[in-house]
């Protein structure tokens, strides 16, 4: 629980760890709310996520998903 309004950051690493290893897809980022997220520069908050140390990787062009250290030690 946020005490203060969520980040953009915030919303689309919620959203990535609620979406698992089926991951986002770009349109769920960018729609408007409800459907979406509603961030157009998506871009650049997943990179600010990635220089943070998360590990966000590209499925296939627009398709995101969030590698959690539990599953990176399978690999």
């Amino acid at each position: 629980m946020y005490i203060e309004k969520p980040t953009q950051e915030n919303r689309i690493l919620d959203l990535l760890r609620e979406k698992g290893s089926k991951g986002v897809f770009v349109y769920e980022l960018i729609a408007p709310r409800p459907e979406g997220l509603g961030i157009a520069q998506y871009n650049a908050r997943i990179w600010s996520l990635r220089k943070k140390g998360f590990i966000i990787e590209n499925k296939e062009p627009g398709h995101f998903v969030l590698q959690e250290k539990d599953q990176l030690s399978l690999i």
